[in-house]
């Protein structure tokens, strides 16, 4: 789900376009107004508001944060930046979701998914008396078209590749709450391959993208390009008595941290999302803001392409992953809040491998470059601005490549230049995800059907297994196969995956139901339904 300008990552939002690094500029300015709210030694809190008591309905939320532009868009399931994921998440409902803990998935529109046996059909139960924002009851013909909508061939959505076993044409409607959904092929991982809303949104037969209609907790009002969004509350909302708010205005226009966080003090807006991680500590202690610090579930990594010399030679992209010392990036990049990542992504799968881990090895890295005839490579690293941390990821790596003997040429371009027609091919870059499932990864970013291939990987045994995977109904039996293939990403991957990152946003004191998340998605996983303001 790239868009020609700015990125939409994946997942899952697959591009969120988290802006946001480390800005000295915001810290420092900061830091004196926090002072005098007084200081503290304690951790910054996990979850905004915690002890406020009850929720109580009402309230007008309004969001600050970076990464907007004129590119942003509410179009389901074609969703491009950090903004649009969080607005699409206000908007819209699947059939299932993600859990807030990104661990499992969870039942949405859904009432129940059962498969068959065999995993070649999937029955469909729709819960009992859903509405559309405009009032049309949700039937499975308005699924059909959801469907249908994303696996267009003439202009697919971003959740196309993860739809390639379904046989769209064959769907059976069965009664007024439930459809058939058959598959060309076993497909076990159904789920987890559509669990990311923003991707496989369900919408009306009538959907009108410039008048968008959903089933999210709330509804559109006015929509801005690169300056604000107006929601107000979706009163037949399916979970009864969510949402507590009246309205969630999002404005993203903001052109700096510094505006940003001057904007939550000077009582513009009520949180300052995806907020430099170096201001959790600022907050301690300040009764009038609270720090919300997500589990690590982002992950931004160094892409390398498997295609395109040097890095056509899994020696050199083995030596690359050598020269990380993992701990220090996070240290220096993150300001510590991030968790060691070992070049395999998904790590809140149940089927992740924990036993793959990789450790700084200079002197590894330099006899795989000199066996590759590589000894003084000189690489130019392209990137942006684009998520907390990267600059400075890209400025720790290459003074670590020095050790190996490597030279890195930190090239930064403008977010929309790297988003541009230059995104996926990029050489060697940088880049950032939020969580999904290990197996909808892969979907995501790893075959060559991926609408975000950026490492250009194409490997016949990898796909093999992912196909194996896929098909196989046995728990035990697909584990295998995915600790397999992530023992190709590990051994022979074009990703360098140093870190598992964690968000930080940034809220007044009367703003609450906000908790810690793990899916790399700001604001405990989007989680509009349950905020609320005392």
């Amino acid at each position: 789900m790239s868009g020609d300008n700015d990125p939409i990552h994946r997942g899952y939002t697959r591009k969120q376009i988290v802006h946001g690094a480390i800005g000295a500029g915001a810290a420092f300015t900061a830091a004196p107004l926090l002072a005098a709210c007084g200081g503290g030694s304690s951790s910054p809190s996990s979850s905004a508001g915690g002890g406020a008591g009850s929720p109580k309905p009402g309230g007008d939320l309004r969001v600050g944060m970076l990464g907007g532009s004129s590119s942003d868009t509410l179009d389901a399931g074609r969703i491009v930046t950090e903004p649009d994921t969080i607005r699409a998440m206000a908007l819209y409902s699947g059939l299932v979701r993600l859990a807030n803990s990104g661990k499992s998935v969870e039942m949405d529109l859904a009432e129940e998914v059962t498969p068959s046996a065999d995993a070649k059909q999937w029955t469909v139960r729709l819960k009992q008396g859903l509405t559309f924002h405009n009032g049309k009851p949700v039937t499975p013909d308005d699924v059909i078209f959801s469907l249908k909508r994303i696996v267009n061939p003439k202009s697919p959505g971003n959740g196309a590749s993860a739809l390639e076993p379904l046989d769209v044409n064959a769907i059976k409607v069965m009664d007024s709450r439930t459809l058939v959904l058959p598959m060309k092929v076993p497909y076990a991982s159904f789920l987890d391959q559509i669990c990311n809303i923003f991707n496989f949104p369900i919408i009306p037969s009538d959907y009108d993208p410039k008048n968008p209609v959903g089933t999210g907790p709330f509804k559109y009002q006015s929509f801005t390009p690169g300056q604000r969004t107006v929601f107000t509350k979706f009163a037949d909302y399916y979970q009864s008595g969510l949402p507590y708010l009246d309205s969630v205005t999002i404005i993203d226009s903001f052109a700096s941290d510094t505006a940003a966080f001057n904007a939550l003090q000077g009582g513009e807006v009520d949180v300052f999302s995806t907020a430099p991680l170096n201001l959790a500590k600022q907050v301690e202690g300040n009764s009038a803001l609270t720090a919300l610090v997500s589990l690590p579930g982002q992950w931004t990594p160094f892409t390398m392409r498997v295609d395109k010399p040097p890095f056509t030679d899994n020696d050199v992209r083995l030596a690359m992953r050598y020269i990380v010392d993992r701990q220090q990036l996070i240290d220096l990049s993150l300001d510590g809040l991030g968790a060691i990542g070992n070049d395999v992504f998904s790590q809140w799968d149940p089927d992740y491998d924990p036993s793959l881990k990789r450790d700084q090895d200079l002197e590894q890295a330099k006899s795989l470059l000199k066996k590759a005839g590589q000894e003084g490579l000189t690489v130019e690293l392209n990137t942006a601005d684009f998520a907390v941390g990267v600059l400075q990821a890209a400025q720790v790596f290459a003074e670590q490549a020095k050790g190996a003997g490597v030279t890195v040429k930190v090239n930064q371009v403008p977010v929309g230049t790297f988003y541009g027609p230059n995104y996926l091919q990029w050489t060697f870059a940088q880049d950032f995800w939020g969580y999904s499932p290990y197996l909808s990864q892969v979907a995501q970013g790893s075959l060559t059907t991926s609408p975000f291939n950026e490492t250009h990987w194409n490997d016949p045994e990898y796909v093999s297994l992912y196909k194996q995977a896929n098909a196989t109904t046995d728990d035990s039996k697909r584990k295998d196969l995915v600790y397999a293939m992530q023992k190709i990403d590990f051994d022979r991957g074009g990703y360098i995956i140093a870190a598992y990152n964690k968000l930080l946003d940034i809220t007044t004191s009367r703003v609450h139901g906000f908790e810690p998340a793990g899916t790399g998605i700001v604001l405990g996983n989007a989680d509009w339904a349950h905020a609320w303001m005392s």
